[in-house]
């Protein structure tokens, strides 16, 4: 009977001694020291221990977010964090063992960042989210915001519209625990920001790009002989106008194609110049155009004269530029406004420009001008004789110097200004540095102004009746200036 009850002991003491719980799942860690607070068991998340040898009564945790316990002693692993089982008895309440609860050092500090995944775009087909890390392991795919991007149970994502969202994965591992990670996502729609437009023949225009990834794009031409490219990038393409026609610019990128149809025109005016008097209305119309082209219209002084859709309100004397921006070209209608006898004066030089030769010997017949004859049958036929009423021209000289004496003289210091000149008015050039020719302040030259820094004449260079950018201002070289 001794020998039995010393063997008893014994087996009790090594069951005391070398006691591991039994658990569900993969071995946990079991501390095998029992202290002050009992015994101690590390799990993770997802695990569970089977308590054994505890007294009888009741068991009880000390906080049910990271462990719970089931009446026969069961124990889970919830949450992160330690927390203590208890035992009531009878007598009294006492810590049977305390439990750490550790997450899967896999998944510590796992984040995951939008640069990681290029964006994806929309028709370019499904794409896969594949972790490595979850290989093996159960996981449930959600989406953040199924009107950009839908996934289904195996991960496999189908783009929907361009934007920002999340594909959600609960993960559950080998212990049983389950972890939640969003994987940002970026869905694009690469586009031209225009779909069809127009451009005038000889313009350049760039088609940009938008909600495209970066990366490499091919550009090509339906018809290079109507539009060509020109440069090019990720962001945008360059492309000139080479002749009227329609022609399709096609962006492959990031595995879609988006496109762009340009109609090219060639817009111009029928007439470039107007001469009119103070509180007139006239239109200006624009040919060579189609339906859907865009004109801007704009006057450069409004003071002078007034622009709507192509509608021109004058106001007051001087001149202007009206400007109409249509198709990337911008088209110019030099205004000028005058006295009534000033604006038929130009109506009719303008009515001769490139059908006249210059000829001083023939200079009052049919078709031919010298620059003196030609300001005089100008105001002629408006009416007015400059200097007297002949059937031969004076010379500019002696134009000049009869509205002097009159006191039709423009006067100025050093230079002109374009506001000090009026349409119609007659530009003398000489001067102390022209060659001496024996006349009144050595003219040799005349010309009418027709406003915006331009003068009409005839002339010997070009050997016709031309419009011309004035070269000087300067009173050194413009002796005077007169207003008949």
């Amino acid at each position: 009977m001794k020998n039995t009850k010393w063997i008893k002991k014994i087996i009790l003491i090594c069951l005391l001694i070398f006691c591991v719980p039994v658990m569900s799942g993969p071995k946990a860690e079991a501390a095998t020291e029992k202290n002050n607070s009992g015994m101690k068991y590390r799990l993770y998340l997802g695990q569970s221990v089977q308590l054994t040898d505890y007294p009888e009564g009741e068991l009880r945790v000390s906080d049910e977010k990271i462990i719970r316990i089931s009446e026969n002693g069961l124990v889970s692993a919830v949450s992160a964090g330690t927390a203590d089982v208890f035992v009531k008895t009878e007598e009294k309440e006492e810590i049977f063992c305390r439990v750490e609860v550790k997450e899967n050092e896999l998944f510590e500090g796992l984040t995951f960042s939008e640069h990681a995944y290029p964006p994806k775009a929309v028709g370019a087909g499904t794409f896969q989210i594949r972790e490595t890390i979850f290989d093996g392991m159960k996981c449930q795919w959600s989406s953040g915001n199924t009107e950009i991007a839908r996934v289904d149970q195996y991960g496999i994502v189908t783009p929907v519209k361009s934007g920002r969202t999340y594909i959600a994965v609960k993960v559950t591992d080998y212990y049983g625990g389950t972890y939640s990670f969003q994987i940002p996502v970026r869905i694009i729609e690469p586009h031209f920001i225009k779909k069809e437009t127009t451009l005038a023949q000889g313009c350049n225009i760039t088609l940009l790009l938008q909600d495209t990834s970066g990366g490499a794009v091919q550009y090509v031409s339906s018809n290079s002989n109507v539009l060509s490219v020109q440069s090019q990038s990720a962001s945008g393409v360059t492309i000139q106008a080479n002749k009227k026609g329609t022609a399709v610019i096609t962006a492959y990128v990031d595995g879609v194609k988006t496109a762009c149809t340009i109609t090219v025109t060639n817009p111009g005016l029928k007439i470039s110049y107007g001469f009119y008097e103070a509180n007139k209305s006239l239109t200006i119309k624009v040919t060579g155009t189609v339906r859907s082209s865009q004109k801007i219209w704009g006057s450069e002084d409004s003071g002078i004269a007034t622009v709507k859709n192509g509608k021109v309100r004058t106001k007051k004397k001087g001149s202007t530029v009206i400007t109409c921006q249509v198709d990337g070209r911008v088209l110019r209608y030099y205004l000028a406004v005058s006295t009534k006898t000033a604006v038929k004066a130009m109506r009719y030089g303008y009515s001769r420009l490139g059908k006249a030769h210059y000829s001083q010997a023939r200079r009052m017949s049919q078709k031919y001008f010298d620059c003196s004859s030609f300001v005089y049958r100008c105001y002629r036929a408006a009416g007015r004789y400059l200097v007297r009423r002949a059937s031969w021209a004076p010379v500019a000289a002696e134009i000049a110097h009869h509205y002097v004496r009159k006191g039709r003289q423009v006067k100025t210091s050093k230079k002109y200004s374009p506001k000090q000149l009026r349409p119609g008015d007659l530009i003398c050039y000489g001067g102390k540095k022209a060659r001496r020719n024996g006349r009144y302040k050595r003219i040799y030259h005349i010309a009418m102004y027709i406003g915006n820094g331009k003068t009409m004449e005839s002339s010997s260079t070009f050997n016709n009746v031309v419009i011309k950018d004035m070269s000087t201002w300067r009173k050194s070289a413009i002796p005077v200036v007169v207003r008949p």
